[in-house]
């Protein structure tokens, strides 16, 4: 059995190496106690509800990402955060792809479905993504606003690619979250 997982990751590994398709892998939650802390002031716990999404919803995040979901995108997390047994938002993570490899965002998002916060939680970029006047830019962004580099987002200056992977895991996760989270 373990030889099997192992051709599979040496054949996964062998793909991305020789220059075919690589998808964006599940990106878990890090740091989930530091997290609530920083967006939920108050909240103590979260609980983890995994939504699938059928193949209509799975159209419709597509037509309103303007892009296709990765493969590996079949079950979203929904972390419900908690505070006395109410709850009070949801986190959602991404895994994009930077310009030096992968960028793992985290989004809070309040009951009112619009962003509290965004964190980085790992990356390899030559930038701080972490920087709070870009951070600061997704507070308030809901599903249908563009959140785009250009138009209602500015990059890191000199640094767009990396800007734009995490504006556009912030999209993503908004659309996931207006389609698949009620």
């Amino acid at each position: 059995m373990r030889v099997g997982v192992v051709a599979v990751v040496l054949g996964a590994a062998a793909i991305a190496l020789s220059g075919g398709p690589v998808f964006a892998a599940l990106c878990v939650w890090l740091n989930p106690d530091r997290d609530i802390r920083t967006f939920f002031p108050g909240a103590n716990s979260y609980r983890t509800e995994p939504r699938a999404p059928s193949r209509e919803q799975v159209a419709v995040i597509e037509r309103r990402i303007g892009a296709r979901l990765d493969p590996d995108e079949t079950e979203f997390r929904f972390y419900r955060v908690q505070r006395a047994r109410q709850t009070v938002g949801t986190v959602l993570t991404h895994q994009a792809r930077g310009r030096f490899g992968a960028v793992q965002v985290v989004v809070a998002i309040g009951n009112d479905r619009r962003v509290i916060g965004v964190t980085v939680q790992r990356h390899r970029e030559p930038t701080n993504l972490n920087a709070a006047s870009f951070l600061q830019q997704f507070r308030g962004k809901q599903a249908d606003d563009p959140i785009a580099i250009g138009t209602d987002i500015q990059p890191i200056r000199g640094h767009d690619q990396s800007s734009h992977a995490v504006a556009f895991s912030v999209k993503k996760i908004l659309v996931i979250h207006d389609v698949l989270g009620r």
